[in-house]
């Protein structure tokens, strides 16, 4: 049974109130685990939303830790927005016209806002992820899932024509896709050094961005110097022998 642990945001400037849930990972039944490191709970991405947009009057908050003060465990007296009003910036993340506009949300912050360079790589992150929802369940196009009676006939065709759309939409937008990815892997390559404890992991990470990006080439070198060898790593050695691009799931 999933749980959450409700909270609650004020925003700074009109002073509206705003629901918000954190998913209690103790009580999660299963973890999903995509190549490009995103990470959902039974369904609900892990990650905190740290860009939370007032739904009253559009002001941008940035919440590194959802901590007080900035978040209060009290229930407010007055009236407050629900989660879904802002969540994911109110976007129907579940669609793939939905990825698009949280995409162009990313977009909206990197043009307009001023940020740090971890503000930066946290929002390439979250474009480069809503652009492989386009593509991230493209394994469940195949008929054994049909087959295998993992679901009916009329879901399974259902789900294939939405990952079929959204494999053409990811191919028209391949190009941005394409120049995010590219400054997300300078600015990581930028950000940490050998004497960083979150080097190695991110190492991983740009392994599988050149992956995506089709540098096989620097994939692979990079490949031959990690010592270390996991499924996971051993999964996007097969990936780059196939010299296949996309998204893949790890496990789940």
């Amino acid at each position: 049974m999933i749980k959450f642990d409700t909270f609650y945001v004020q925003c700074p400037r009109c002073k509206s109130w705003m629901e918000g849930h954190l998913l209690i990972s103790s009580m999660v039944n299963q973890s999903i685990l995509y190549s490009d490191g995103k990470i959902l709970n039974d369904g609900y991405i892990t990650e905190n939303q740290k860009m939370v947009v007032c739904p009253a009057c559009n002001h941008w908050s940035w919440i590194e830790k959802y901590e007080e003060p900035f978040i209060s465990k009290t229930k407010p007296n007055e009236s407050y927005y629900t989660w879904n009003s802002w969540r994911f910036y109110g976007a129907h993340f579940g669609s793939n016209e939905g990825r698009l506009a949280l995409v162009n949300h990313y977009r909206s912050f990197l043009e307009k806002s001023d940020y740090t360079k971890d503000q930066e790589i946290y929002f390439r992150r979250l474009m480069w992820w809503a652009y492989n929802d386009l593509v991230r369940n493209k394994y469940q196009t195949n008929i054994e899932r049909y087959t295998s009676k993992e679901m009916s006939f009329n879901v399974w065709r259902k789900n294939r024509k939405k990952i079929l759309n959204g494999l053409e939409l990811f191919k028209e937008h391949h190009a941005d896709f394409l120049d995010n990815l590219n400054a997300l892997v300078n600015l990581l390559k930028d950000r940490y050094t050998p004497d960083d404890e979150e080097y190695e992991s991110t190492n991983l990470d740009i392994i599988e961005m050149y992956r995506q990006l089709g540098d096989f080439e620097n994939a692979r070198r990079l490949l031959d110097e990690t010592k270390r060898r996991t499924y996971f790593i051993s999964r996007i050695e097969e990936k780059v022998e196939e010299k296949d691009e996309l998204v893949f799931l790890v496990t789940g």
